[in-house]
């Protein structure tokens, strides 16, 4: 089997605001496979240092150095495993998910930037069809910036707002009363722990998502048992792949919490990956993987746009993705492997 690794820089249209700062281009790693008859596969790494605290330099060494077992990041195993059922499923002719939903709803995501430009933002969106916006807090302006893209939506598009774990208890207690006010949907990851998660929702009585908190079956399992959260969001490469994805999705929907799959602005080979999932296990709360579109490069294309708020599935052979030469010479920084 013959393996290539390509570290990839795809800037963004915009810099990113969140409240774990400001990213301006997102590096990922992207592992080739290929076999005898010269049919490849592919699989991204997407970890997220200043998110997931998992640097890219590690999982690169797991990844050149065929360590991505137990011991290796998740977003190693993510790529590992992605590259091979895509691989296997190409040589068959078939997506690599089951047949499930033509397509999926997927939320706007919207920046912690000025208010007045978040919400012009939104009302772009609002244009496009989308009927559910996620709106990144745990700033000072927070409450200005909720009321501007409520204002900007009308009242009928569902909003989440995200904090990224970037409140206390004590601060999420005292700041998220105001949002609601403006009709919010849930609270993504307010805090960082699940007992945390728990306090803020027993008190306040707002839907909770798990986000950072919940990884894996087992942080599902306890999810629960803290009465943690109402909604779990789940992320491929976090998770470790998307065997585990699927996973952690049904055991969301098993305890009685509503699943969604995210990115943390992944390439095109996770969002198809992700998308698969959600289609496959029926996922219906609108999901993150609307961010393809956030990037300047002809990688954006590599999957067809939002319409109306609802993404396309791809139907395959394998992840449905197909990027030319040129489009991965644009971002590529140096070949690994």
């Amino acid at each position: 089997m013959k393996r290539s690794l390509l570290r990839l820089s795809i800037p963004l249209r915009q810099p990113f605001a969140t409240a774990t700062g400001v990213v301006a281009a997102r590096d990922l790693l992207l592992l080739r496979i290929e076999d005898q008859d010269g049919v490849a596969g592919y699989g991204e790494a997407a970890p997220f240092e200043p998110y997931d605290g998992v640097p890219l330099d590690r999982v690169a060494y797991a990844l050149a150095n065929g360590k991505a077992n137990g011991s290796a990041p998740p977003q190693a195993h993510a790529a590992e495993e992605m590259a091979r059922l895509d691989l296997a499923a190409r040589r068959a002719d078939r997506p690599l998910g089951e047949p499930g939903a033509e397509v999926i709803a997927v939320n706007r995501t919207l920046p912690a930037g000025p208010p007045e430009e978040v919400a012009a933002a939104a009302l772009r969106g609002a244009r496009a069809g989308y009927s559910c916006f996620k709106l990144k807090v745990g700033l000072p302006d927070d409450a200005e910036r909720v009321a501007a893209v409520r204002r900007a939506i009308g009242p009928w598009p569902a909003l989440r707002v995200d904090a990224n774990g970037a409140w206390s208890v004590e601060e999420a207690v005292a700041i998220l009363p105001a949002l609601a006010a403006h009709d919010i949907e849930l609270v993504e990851q307010p805090c960082r722990t699940l007992s945390e998660l728990a306090h803020v929702r027993q008190t306040l009585g707002i839907p909770v998502a798990a986000d950072e908190s919940v990884a894996s079956v087992a942080d599902v399992e306890a999810a629960a048992r803290a009465g943690a959260c109402d909604a779990v969001n789940v992320k491929l490469a976090a998770a470790g792949g998307f065997t585990a994805a699927r996973e952690t999705v049904r055991a969301a929907a098993a305890h009685g919490l509503e699943p969604y799959l995210s990115s943390t602005l992944d390439g095109p080979w996770g969002i198809a990956a992700a998308l698969q999932v959600a289609a496959s296990e029926d996922v219906s709360l609108a999901c993150g993987l609307a961010t393809l579109e956030l990037f300047d490069a002809e990688l954006a294309d590599a999957l067809p746009r939002p319409a109306v708020g609802l993404l396309a599935v791809p139907e395959g052979p394998g992840l449905g993705v197909a990027v030319d030469d040129a489009a991965l010479a644009e971002v590529l920084v140096e070949e690994l492997e």
